[in-house]
């Protein structure tokens, strides 16, 4: 027995995976004592095995010690004691890798020597209690056996490698963080290895590609099967798949390459080798859609370089601890927040709290990361200037391997003046919409054609034009312009039609309603802004129209030759200047049969083609005679794409509104 067990323990040290040094060390010590055994017929082996730097047990098939020595009482924090084999992994403090649960019994590597298993390298972790809080052992186990081959036995030999343990856990910590990182970038990532297995991707990637599967789904995957699958949505199936085979085998980064999709998305894409170790490598894919928007996000050259870009990314960043404390704020924070980093580090994300968020939401947000879970949302904050944003925030818990959340990465991205834009977007299409009912109004008169068009240069304009039923059976025609342009313009055009209406709907004297509209105008109107409003009456029966101009550009009254016959020009000052204005008015006959009336605003006249000239009253009036034949509507479109045609279709300036009248 005792022969056959020197042998397995020489043999078994021999075979062990530790170091040149203490191979030859543990060799030299082996071999020493067989020579002394033999000379000397001294068993000294025992004794000797205190000095080998690596733990030794070996049992016997009852489980009883029959070498237990000072390494392994030294990393076990116990000796040999009498017990039963199912007491050993309570007794010496075996843990699984989480460092929690109790090593199965079943499953240690003496036991499995015992029954015939061969183990090797496998990890564990101990509770030694004289090793506070404990270390890592790597156990490998062997067989012992008699003369006759039966098993008579098991031996385990095993070394410390905390300190290696130690530095792996570091790396895969900050390896988490990076890919936390990762997970904030709005692009689709995907890692695989030399074997074109998928070794992991992000949610985005699958995203990106219509998986429906979770990314650790994909984890062991072929990637080339994959990439099979992607190559059918492209323009070029081929050459996409020759593009990977290519950068896989020269092994050199490749960014920004463009891939065109059959439905007609656009993807850019990076490709990056990383090496591991040696000549080992692993292959990076990024992905991005930009379809809508060609500005690349911040691009990813190696792992090494994730810092670096990381720096360059204009969104706020922020890392705390798990207790919230901050340990790193990058300078998209500074830039955005006005907090320095030795400002912000050390502190919590309190410092940019506005007290418009109530308990229940930060309530919310912590139960949410504490329990592991990605937060996001959209946040009121305030710089340190007191001044108040919006951003839109994803918070992302850190895990080390045991499960322990250990940071917390946040991302901020100022939204402010896109959800500005979309207010005002959506109070300019509101101001759209009612101004676009104001331009349905029409108007029908025996004897007469008539007709208005309103095109404005903006979402909203400040131009107007309205039919109104006046007292006695009269039409009332009105066409203003409200200098400026927006919002503000297009609410002082709608107070002045309702005005006009107003004051129209009991009074048929013209100037009288610009007096009484113009006082009430006045206090409304902002210091310089003003509306010039030419309003008129025609009277169906006498076929007179009567007409005021509050500085409004002039009408024409055009013979049925296309000769100007009458200039209907100002009689009195815009409104809204003065509350005391006064304005006076005059009358025309329309009594000749072919007679065309026009009424516009100055963005007819003033519009300039690329040399800055004006199209002008004369081309106005030769285009109205030449088409004077044609309905007042087909009249008006047509005018408004000759001006527009004069422009070369350049960015319409100004609002254009005009009213033709013809007498038939």
């Amino acid at each position: 027995m005792e022969d056959a067990l020197e042998r397995d323990i020489n043999e078994t040290l021999y075979d062990y995976p530790i170091s040149r040094r203490d191979r030859v060390k543990t060799g030299g010590i082996i071999s020493h004592l067989n020579r002394v055994a033999q000379a000397t017929g001294a068993d000294i082996l025992w004794s000797a095995l205190q000095s080998i730097p690596l733990g030794i047990i070996v049992v016997d098939l009852k489980g009883d010690f029959l070498v237990f020595n000072q390494a392994a009482e030294r990393m076990l924090g116990v000796g040999a004691a009498k017990m039963h084999p199912s007491d050993w992994a309570a007794a010496y403090g075996c843990c699984l890798p989480d460092k929690v649960t109790p090593y199965p019994t079943d499953r240690l590597p003496l036991l499995r020597a015992m029954r015939g298993e061969t183990v090797t390298d496998e990890p564990m972790y101990i509770k030694n209690p004289q090793r506070q809080p404990g270390l890592w052992i790597s156990v490998s186990g062997h067989t012992l056996r008699d003369e006759d081959g039966a098993i008579s036995g098991g031996m385990v030999v095993f070394q410390d490698i905390s300190e290696q343990r130690l530095a792996e856990e570091g790396l895969d910590a900050v390896s988490q963080q990076m890919w936390a990182l990762m997970e904030n970038q709005q692009a689709g990532i995907l890692i695989e290895s030399d074997e074109r297995r998928i070794l992991q991707a992000n949610q985005v990637f699958c995203d990106l590609f219509d998986i429906a599967a979770p990314p650790a789904d994909l984890i062991g995957l072929d990637c080339s099967a994959y990439a099979g699958q992607f190559a059918g949505q492209l323009v070029d199936p081929e050459g996409f798949l020759r593009r990977i085979e290519q950068l896989l085998r020269e092994g050199t980064p490749a960014v920004d390459h463009e891939l065109l999709f059959a439905d007609g998305r656009t993807f850019q894409r990076d490709y990056i080798p990383i090496i591991v170790s040696g000549e080992s490598r692993v292959h990076l894919w990024q992905y991005r859609d930009i379809t809508e928007r060609k500005s690349a996000q911040t691009r990813m050259s190696t792992y090494r370089r994730l810092c670096s870009a990381l720096e360059q990314t204009a969104d706020s960043v922020l890392i705390t601890d798990c207790n919230g404390i901050i340990d790193y704020v990058n300078p998209g924070f500074e830039t955005t927040t006005g907090y320095k980093s030795d400002e912000a580090v050390g502190k919590t994300p309190a410092i940019l709290k506005s007290g418009q968020h109530d308990q229940e939401f930060y309530r919310e947000l912590w139960m949410e990361i504490s329990a592991g879970r990605p937060f996001r949302c959209t946040v009121r904050n305030r710089k340190k200037t007191g001044e108040l944003y919006w951003a839109q925030q994803t918070i992302t818990p850190i895990r080390e391997a045991g499960g322990e959340i250990t940071h917390y990465v946040s991302v901020l991205k100022d939204i402010t003046d896109l959800l500005e834009k979309k207010e005002k977007e959506a109070k300019l299409h509101l101001v759209r919409v009612v101004q676009q009912k104001f331009y349905e109004t029409s108007a029908s008169l025996p004897g007469f054609d008539i007709a208005g068009a309103a095109f404005p240069a903006d979402e909203t304009g400040g131009d107007y034009f309205d039919f109104i039923d006046m007292p006695d059976g009269c039409l009332g025609i009105v066409v203003g312009d409200v200098s400026g342009h927006g919002i503000g313009t297009a609410l002082v055009m709608t107070e002045t039609r309702a005005l006009v209406r107003a004051f129209a709907s009991h009074c048929s004297d013209v100037a009288k309603i610009l007096s009484q509209v113009n006082q009430l105008l006045v206090p409304d109107l902002d210091s310089g802004q003003f509306v010039t409003l030419f309003i008129c009456r025609l009277d169906p029966r006498t076929r007179e129209l009567t007409y005021a101009s509050a500085g409004h550009n002039p009408g024409f009254l055009l013979d049925q030759s296309g000769g100007i016959s009458r200039t209907l020009g100002g009689t009195g000052i815009p409104l809204g200047l003065y509350a005391d204005s006064w304005y006076s008015s005059d009358t025309v006959t329309l009594s000749n049969a072919g007679a065309i009336l026009l009424l516009s605003t100055d963005g007819l006249v003033e519009a300039m083609d690329p040399n800055d000239s004006q199209f002008g009253i004369e081309r106005l009036i030769q285009h109205i005679a030449y088409q004077g034949h044609q309905p007042a509507r087909q009249i008006i479109d047509g005018l408004f794409q000759a001006v527009r045609t004069h422009a070369s279709n350049r960015p319409q300036q100004d609002d254009i509104t005009a009213v033709i009248l013809k007498t038939i």
